[in-house]
């Protein structure tokens, strides 16, 4: 038998229907009903449950889950606090928690690209902000913006023993004087549940 997962923010759901696909046992939780009307489309192997991460439904039992995944969602809710507590709620002692969202540094609205290839950020203080796009998701639901530090320092202060953490995109390296285009859009971590 899989692992029993549990992925938090699912969203139309593929990397729930990814992790089922290899042979995990996946709940898929989203707050937008349209989402998971999509996510079903694509199949009735996951358990797809509309709910808030922020304080999951009754049926979502302490230390049921083996394995705990969030990709790109924190940023959307108010209180990733207690989404770190309900994670190590439903998480099994020494069950593993793995989530990654887009890079603080340089990935914001503080962050603005040089003509030279580099950035330069002007803020990096905790904050909400809507874009002045129209139409966009940013403009429209706005996002949470907060520091590495502050995400790892919560992570550990739910209960996550802090494994791992990766920077997609940071392994190019550059030769001496030039500059990578390709920086990090995403950082994410791994931890188990003490």
């Amino acid at each position: 038998m899989g692992k029993l997962i549990c992925d938090l923010g699912c969203g139309q759901g593929e990397l729930a229907n990814d992790l089922n696909n290899l042979g995990g046992k996946v709940t898929g939780v989203d707050f937008s009903k349209k989402l998971l009307e999509y996510a079903q489309s694509l199949t009735d192997q996951v358990t797809w449950v509309q709910g808030d991460a922020m304080a999951l439904p009754p049926s979502f039992q302490n230390e049921s889950f083996d394995i705990v995944v969030s990709s790109l969602m924190f940023m959307d809710v108010a209180d990733h606090k207690a989404v770190f507590n309900e994670s190590n709620r439903i998480l099994k002692p020494g069950g593993v928690m793995i989530w990654m969202i887009m890079h603080p540094c340089f990935q914001s609205p503080f962050c603005l690209p040089l003509e030279d290839g580099s950035r330069k950020v002007f803020q990096y203080s905790p904050q909400f902000w809507k874009s002045n796009g129209k139409g966009t998701l940013r403009s429209i639901l706005g996002s949470y913006h907060r520091p590495i530090s502050q995400y790892l320092n919560d992570f550990m202060k739910a209960g996550f023993v802090l494994e791992q953490t990766f920077e997609p995109g940071s392994e190019i390296s550059a030769q001496p004087n030039e500059h990578v285009l390709d920086i990090p859009d995403h950082f994410g971590a791994i931890g188990w549940k003490r």
